[in-house]
């Protein structure tokens, strides 16, 4: 007489292992959505502005800038190339130096360097440093030779102006230089 096969009765229904399965792909891909949206928001990012400004230096204090067109008591006729640099994330950024490219090559040069007066420094969440350079009866640098202008940090990212915003400062420093002249 043969031995009766027993009748296999599963612990685990059959519909509970693709289940499963489906619910594990979709967690793995929320994580990795979340990790690479994490990483991502939390990289440095400095939001970057040039203008032309006339210095201020108020005996006692540190400068501050104001437009070529106001009437300031104090305020410097030399006109200036004022570069901003503002963190807008929460990882710290180190500025160490600012510049531009050319157009075309200039004197076999394809950018500058702009010797900086109060870098390096670093900035933390929501920080702002400012630094000048005089601006030339040419327009230089925000002549039409140059570019962009930019600004660079400790790890080597260099944080450029958009050129509407280079074309904004050759506009205003055309304007202020020619209400400048006496």
């Amino acid at each position: 007489m043969p031995v009766p096969v027993p009748e296999y009765n599963p612990i685990i229904p059959y519909w509970l292992t693709p289940l499963l399965a489906i619910w594990g792909a979709f967690l793995s891909s929320v994580a990795l959505g979340w990790n690479l949206y994490r990483d991502l928001a939390s990289r440095p990012k400095a939001k970057v502005e040039a203008k032309v400004r006339r210095i201020v230096a108020v005996p006692g204090a540190q400068w501050y800038a104001t437009a070529p067109n106001l009437d300031v008591q104090g305020a410097s006729q030399q006109l200036f190339v004022v570069m901003s640099v503002v963190n807008v994330r929460s990882r710290p950024i180190r500025w160490q130096g600012w510049g531009g490219t050319y157009n075309a090559p200039v004197a076999g040069k394809t950018g500058f360097f702009i010797v900086p007066r109060n870098l390096p420094v670093t900035l933390n969440d929501g920080d702002t440093h400012s630094e000048f350079t005089e601006l030339d009866a040419s327009g230089y640098p925000a002549n039409d030779s140059v570019k962009r202008l930019q600004a660079w940090d400790s790890t080597g990212r260099n944080w450029k102006i958009s050129w509407w915003q280079m074309r904004k400062l050759r506009k205003e420093a055309k304007e202020a230089l020619a209400n400048n002249t006496p």
